[in-house]
């Protein structure tokens, strides 16, 4: 019966510190992941504002170039009769500089029935999917109006209308300036040090045209690389085969929630959010990656050395208490 008794006790003696060495890594696990995983939102809700501050800031400045235009008033005059030569006589230079100055992408001229008058494009890429004429009301009756836009070509471009009016308060015509939202990627990621992709649902695009906006402006960027949607501005190279096979299957948590995805010997922090235009349609996804793989083997490291000095506790205990219940200590 004593050694039955010395058994049971020796049982509960290893059993308990076990349960408890259990609990407690479970616990450190979950407190780890979950101050990770809190972490790594508030950097993506951070890029996320840093971004929309800089497309803010590049919306303000805009206006402020438009508004400036305005006081052209040659440019007025020749919107003012229609004259397309003059007017563009007069606003291919200052398009140029622009350009060269702001980074302007595109500048239009527009006739008060919405008709184009005057197209001034860097890139020859015009043409875009969305109904300018809702971008044309809300311009007219709020006197801006700015947002995302998709063009044909598959370029994400920051646009910026207001009405002009003469001194009556007569509307002349609508002018338009854009800047490409890829430089405000790359901004982005300079500051936060995580990288971006923004992808496009293809059914939303044209392949061809697609393709000869790639030409045009030398892009590296490839139809195939992604089943359903496509990359119009990223700062890496390639989209890694485990992240894109998670887009493509849906898996990613939307919204502010963080996946961690395993690409080789590292791991990716994963955030989707999503994409809308002008309309506030979604036409795509925003996917903010960082490289976790630091953290991930620290909190790997937590856990070992955890493990590690609570077995060799457990152990001592064990034959500590053995060697009392025998009244001897074990050889």
């Amino acid at each position: 019966m004593a050694a039955k008794a010395r058994s049971q006790i020796l049982l509960v003696v290893a059993l308990v510190p076990i349960m408890i060495l259990v609990m407690c890594l479970g616990a450190t696990y979950v407190y780890q992941e979950e101050s990770r995983s809190g972490r790594l939102v508030r950097d993506a809700d951070r890029s996320q504002a840093l971004l929309r501050l800089e497309i803010d800031e590049a919306s303000a400045s805009l206006h402020e170039l438009l508004d400036g235009l305005a006081e052209n008033s040659a440019l007025v005059g020749a919107l003012d009769n229609g004259d397309a030569a003059a007017l563009e006589r007069r606003a291919a230079p200052v398009f140029a500089r622009l350009r060269d100055q702001h980074g302007l992408s595109h500048l239009y001229f527009s006739r008060p029935d919405r008709v184009p008058l005057l197209r001034l494009d860097g890139s020859g890429k015009s043409g875009q999917v969305v109904d300018r004429l809702t971008l044309f009301d809300t311009a007219e009756s709020a006197g801006r109006s700015d947002g995302l836009d998709l063009n044909a070509f598959g370029v994400v471009t920051l646009r910026v209308t207001v009405p002009w009016r003469d001194g009556e308060g007569k509307l002349i015509g609508f002018v338009e300036a854009g800047r490409d939202v890829a430089p405000m990627i790359d901004a982005v990621h300079r500051v936060m040090g995580l990288d971006i992709l923004l992808l496009v649902k293809k059914d939303m695009l044209d392949r061809d045209r697609w393709d000869e906006g790639e030409r045009q402006t030398g892009g590296q960027g490839d139809w195939d690389e992604l089943a359903n949607f496509v990359s119009v501005a990223r700062t890496m190279p390639t989209i890694p085969t485990p992240i894109g096979l998670m887009l493509e299957d849906g898996k990613p948590a939307m919204n502010g929630g963080i996946t961690i995805v395993g690409v080789g010997k590292k791991s990716l922090a994963m955030s989707v959010r999503p994409l809308v235009d002008l309309e506030m349609k979604p036409i795509g996804d925003v996917v903010l990656l960082r490289d976790v793989t630091e953290t991930s083997r620290s909190m790997e490291r937590t856990q070992i050395w955890i493990l590690l000095v609570a077995a060799g506790l457990v152990v001592l205990g064990f034959w500590r208490c053995r060697w009392l219940l025998h009244g001897e200590k074990p050889e």
